[in-house]
């Protein structure tokens, strides 16, 4: 958030402001009209009082019951957040006394502190001020964030914790921080985060969902991403810290393990689960109660398996049916982001899983490629759309695409027999 945004924000007041709040709203704005707003040397002190005088007192009355009172994990905690919680309290009734922090800029001031971090220098060896500043003012940002994901109700407090614990993640890993694997607060984030995946319909307005889940999903990545900063970093050849030796350690080939079973977490039981959810058929997921959700859960796959690499091909088994069964679903014309996220996830395991697919799935995949275009092709007799169009070509795209990894002579030979078997198809094929 912008320096002018907040300042404006802190300027206004609510119609039910009480008068501590509205003192603590003056000085959040006193101390950033105090700190020039070119100066990076006073930015740290700055963010530090804002949430040591400002975030701090208003969170004080709300303890999270898997931290301690200086912000680390709790080694003797209680039970994890439960869904169930929104539905046992009373919606109507005031909690201003018991959660002061449900202010009209509590979220608006956080975001600002969290987007001022990057403003610091990150230029290891010799200039590490962005790592060093978040790292000192990690054990203040996690009971906020924590207290407002673990808030019954959805919104607006839910989804604003996992965009600022997105906001936080992203920060760690611009300034490659291992805060969360030091601090032992994965977990605790984890726990947070996986207790929110099936806030679906019916029990959950779709509405509702879409916004809680569409900023669940981006944190949850995020805190992988945070977690595995390093591993992640060395593979891919931009850690800028000390060089590991020529052989991996047991502690990364530890972090690998993990690594990948957080990533199956997000797919089985957040992603899958909730598809499963909404899908009125297991073979499936097509038929769904809410095309928006269904939509949103498969533009999440790529992410997940982009993440995964080649480990990915474990779970094709399962998900390629259903992939093909659903594009040859002439309902699924009738939803074209779906059809397009659908195809999204074929073209990442065509890229990823290139190995296993050429070994054994590229003919089912093929079969969903042909079944849509001729559903395609029927549909476009009766209503020519640019949503038809743009999905022949992304069908095209991706048949060129499983064709250059199958082997010119055997594809060749499949295709002929397919146009043999239905002309209509020829032009999948054509480049």
């Amino acid at each position: 958030m912008e320096r002018s945004a907040i300042l404006s924000r802190l300027s206004t007041q609510s119609s039910s402001e009480r008068p501590q709040t509205t003192t603590l709203r003056h000085k959040a704005r006193s101390i950033i009209s105090a700190s020039p707003a070119d100066d990076i040397n006073t930015l740290p002190t700055t963010l530090l009082d804002l949430l040591s005088q400002i975030i701090k007192p208003l969170f004080i009355k709300t303890h999270h019951p898997q931290l301690t009172s200086t912000g680390r994990k709790n080694l003797v905690s209680g039970p994890p957040p439960s869904i169930g919680g929104r539905f046992l309290n009373d919606p109507l009734e005031d909690d201003e006394d018991e959660k002061p922090w449900k202010t009209s800029f509590t979220v608006a001031l956080l975001e600002y502190i969290l987007t001022s971090y990057v403003l610091l220098p990150f230029d290891p060896p010799d200039n590490l001020l962005r790592r060093t500043t978040i790292e000192a003012h990690f054990h203040l940002l996690v009971p906020p964030i924590l207290n407002m994901i673990d808030d019954p109700g959805p919104k607006p407090w839910k989804s604003s914790g996992c965009h600022l614990l997105f906001l936080l993640c992203e920060v760690l890993v611009s300034s490659q921080s291992e805060m969360l694997k030091r601090s032992g607060l994965t977990d605790v984030f984890v726990d947070a985060l996986k207790t929110n995946f099936l806030l679906l319909p019916t029990l959950t307005p779709e509405e509702e969902s879409l916004v809680v889940l569409g900023e669940l999903y981006p944190a949850f990545l995020g805190v992988i991403d945070a977690r595995f900063i390093k591993l992640s970093s060395i593979q891919a050849g931009t850690w800028l810290g000390d060089k590991p030796g020529s052989t991996v350690t047991w502690t990364m080939g530890e972090d690998f393990v993990r690594h990948q079973e957080m990533l199956t977490l997000v797919y089985r039981h957040g992603i899958m689960a909730s598809l499963s959810h909404l899908s009125a058929s297991s073979a499936s997921f097509s038929n769904t109660s809410s095309a928006p959700l269904t939509t949103f859960l498969l533009q999440q796959i790529p992410k997940v398996f982009t993440r995964m690499g080649l480990h990915s091909v474990k779970h094709l088994q399962g998900l390629l049916p259903m992939v093909r069964v659903g594009l040859m679903d002439p309902f699924i014309l009738a939803a074209p982001d779906m059809t397009c996220a659908i195809l999204d996830v074929l073209d990442c395991v065509i890229e990823v899983g290139e190995p296993r697919v050429k070994e054994k799935w590229w003919t089912e995949i093929l079969r969903g490629l042909v079944g849509c275009w001729l559903n395609c092709l029927d549909d476009g007799q009766r209503d020519v759309s640019k949503a038809i169009g743009k999905i022949m070509t992304r069908l095209k795209n991706s048949a060129n695409k499983l064709g250059e990894i199958v082997g010119k002579e055997e594809w060749d030979g499949v295709v002929k027999r397919l146009i043999e078997e239905e002309v209509d198809v020829k032009g999948l094929f054509e480049t």
